[in-house]
């Protein structure tokens, strides 16, 4: 059951970084709509609002997405920390990477 629900939270991660990623790709061709104003040799853009929530929404969707995969990689690994004790050197050090990762 656990490779079962591994993999089905791999792909629910994928899928929230792909769509992640397409929002991000919408919110520049949304900014890049907006009129440019031109005054001397400086040159800059109007704020876009939608441009800004499709933005957001890549950010919370990524930060979602990447909180899921560490905290579940993690708990799939070490339940406990009687488990820590008796895990290999290799799982200790992934179970170390990730709190140092955070």
């Amino acid at each position: 059951m656990a490779r079962n629900l591994g993999v089905i939270v791999c792909l629910l991660i994928m899928l929230m970084d792909i769509v992640a990623g397409i929002l991000g790709i919408e919110a520049e061709i949304a900014q890049n709509k907006v009129k440019h104003l031109k005054m001397w040799i400086f040159e800059c853009r109007d704020p876009s609002y939608q441009a800004f929530k499709l933005g957001l929404a890549a950010a919370i969707l990524l930060v979602l997405a990447h909180t899921i995969a560490q905290v579940l990689g993690g708990c799939i690994c070490i339940w406990s920390k009687q488990d820590y004790s008796k895990a290999t050197a290799n799982k200790q050090l992934a179970v170390a990477s990730l709190i140092f990762s955070w």
